[in-house]
């Protein structure tokens, strides 16, 4: 691998946390959640402490406040060490960006979604003197004192990597164990995030899958905190002006991504009310354009996006396919009937279809995954789907739009009635795209 940590530990983290059986429980069915887990206890017979444990953090580095705009600077080439390139690309891929004034509590929203505010995942720097902590909550960083090499020294160098981790039990005390599901969803999202926003500031980054890679940046930490580690971005420097088809994806003529106010877009992002009930209205043909110059900037191309389109200003009703960067259509007509034949669980239709503009499900060959990489492909595919996954969230952002992540669909049904190819394809995302409605609660951005 280029670039690679010098005296990086050989040693390995645990096993893979994603046995195949996982497939069958997280994918095909969803399980009653306890009433203990519902309450927001530890499971029985496990204590808090025992779930999430306290990581011991080093001293911590304040970062510069985080700019209103992203954009490379055109004075100088962007890099990640300028202490201001830094903080923007740390607050606007995992940040806080706001939070609910409510009786019971602040919920504080990041930048990507998670299933109640959870947030399982962590960002955590790697450089050549250690690991350092991304601290939304006081926009900082702290130093992983297991991680330290010979040389001692806390100062931060500049990162070669960023390294994303899962705290499964910070899910599980709700979802129980639908809890990597969840994570391995949220760990993708959030590798889409950090992907999108270097590119808005001019650097280039290479994510990364791969589990050897993956488990020598994590040695020296993780297995001390009880994470599991779920993926990597190799930070390569600035981008070179106008990137060729070798360099990076090619764009409809006219079309770009990210765009100019990618900042803003972050910061109105949301998943809407507690109940996803939107307003009955269209998406655009600038949406759709969007979403497909979005879907091709995706950093893993091993997937497919299938459009149920009920409401277009520019689209007939009907099923689109997004696959190797192009858009077709594959059947016509109000595909309401479809939507909720997938769209039940345990019997019920679980979400108010008929008031959604149009409905996203991101499929995965998991035949050819599981063939190869066996366990490991839980994980490999749900961060290829959640980069996704990211992407269409803040395309309908853009929009005035929300896009909610929902897993409430049979898998099964979904892929007799979406024509896939038996035992090969699945779906691992449904996001319901509609314009949210005013809900009870009063939120406000943060800022730092």
């Amino acid at each position: 691998m280029t670039g690679r940590i010098d005296k990086i530990s050989r040693s390995r983290v645990a096993d893979a946390p994603f046995p195949p059986e996982l497939w069958a429980e997280a994918v095909y069915s969803r399980r009653s959640i306890p009433a203990t887990l519902a309450a927001g206890q530890p499971a029985p017979g496990r204590t808090a402490a025992v779930l999430d444990p306290p990581h011991p953090l080093g001293p911590g580095i304040p970062l510069a406040s985080p700019p209103l705009h992203l954009a490379p600077s055109p004075a100088a080439p962007t890099d990640v060490s300028d202490p201001a390139v830094l903080a923007a690309l740390l607050h606007y891929s995992y940040g806080l960006l706001q939070h609910d004034l409510t009786p019971g509590g602040w919920p504080l929203h990041r930048a990507v979604a998670s299933a109640r505010c959870r947030y399982p995942s962590e960002l955590t720097l790697i450089t050549p003197t250690g690991a350092f902590r991304y601290d939304p909550l006081h926009h900082q960083l702290a130093l992983l004192e297991a991680s330290m090499t010979d040389s001692h020294s806390a100062e931060l160098e500049t990162p070669r990597f960023i390294v994303i981790t899962s705290r499964f039990a910070r899910t599980a005390r709700l979802y129980g164990d639908y809890a990597p599901r969840l994570c391995a969803q949220e760990a993708g999202m959030l590798l889409g995030s950090v992907h999108l926003v270097a590119a808005a500031l001019g650097l280039r980054t290479r994510a990364g899958r791969d589990r050897e890679t993956l488990s020598d940046l994590c040695a020296p930490w993780s297995a001390s905190a009880r994470e599991h580690p779920m993926g990597y971005l190799e930070l390569e420097g600035a981008m070179k002006p106008g990137p060729t088809a070798a360099e990076g994806p090619r764009h409809p003529p006219g079309r770009a991504w990210p765009p100019s106010d990618l900042a803003s877009v972050l910061r109105s992002r949301h998943s809407g009310a507690a109940i996803f009930d939107p307003e009955p209205a269209p998406v655009t043909g600038v949406l759709i354009a969007d979403l497909e110059t979005a879907l091709d900037t995706v950093p893993f191309g091993d997937f497919s996006c299938h459009l149920l389109v009920q409401r277009s200003t520019d689209l007939a009703p009907g099923h689109y396919v997004h696959s190797d960067g192009r858009l077709g259509q594959v059947g016509a007509g109000d595909p309401l009937a479809l939507l909720e034949r997938i769209g039940q669980t345990e019997g019920r239709v679980s979400m108010n279809f008929r008031s959604t503009a149009c409905i996203a499900y991101l499929a995965v060959r998991r035949g050819s995954a599981v063939a190869r990489y066996g366990a490991d492909a839980f994980r490999r595919l749900h961060l290829t789907a959640g980069a996704a996954a990211h992407q269409i969230c803040v395309v309908a952002a853009r929009h005035g739009l929300s896009a909610r992540i929902h897993n409430g669909y049979e898998a099964a049904t979904a892929e007799r009635l979406l024509g896939f190819v038996p035992g090969e394809e699945t779906v691992v995302f449904q996001l319901a795209i509609g314009a949210a409605r005013p809900s009870a609660s009063f939120r406000l951005p943060v800022m730092f």
